[in-house]
């Protein structure tokens, strides 16, 4: 096997793993705050079992519903915290509605 194959063979493997390692895009304002808009106007749809408030669980389909790209339930838990301002760990449409004052960016950074 020539010597620079011998060379270039390790540094191939590392390309992947560069790649991957990159800083995901920031978040556009914009588009968080339309959704957390449009999070609104579908709250009823998300609240499968009518109870007036969204669990883990439906927040977990709601993300899933609206394509995000993280569905983990530590974004689940880190949305919840965000909207749910009494704390009993399920978020109200008035949360919503008052976490949509607080502002897309200041939910992008609890995200982070």
């Amino acid at each position: 096997m020539p010597t620079r194959l011998l060379i270039i063979l390790p540094l191939l493997a590392t390309i992947p793993a560069c790649s991957s390692a990159r800083k995901p895009p920031e978040p556009d304002p914009d588009l968080v705050w339309r959704k957390m808009l449009q999070a609104q106007q579908d709250f009823p749809k998300h609240d499968t079992d009518g109870d007036g408030r969204l669990s883990h669980s439906e927040v977990k389909q709601a993300l899933i519903r609206s394509g995000s790209a993280d569905t983990s339930d530590q974004k689940v838990s880190k949305v919840i915290a965000f909207y749910d301002f009494n704390k009993d760990g399920k978020i109200s449409l008035r949360e919503t509605q008052s976490g949509a004052v607080s502002g897309p960016d200041e939910l992008i950074e609890q995200l982070r």
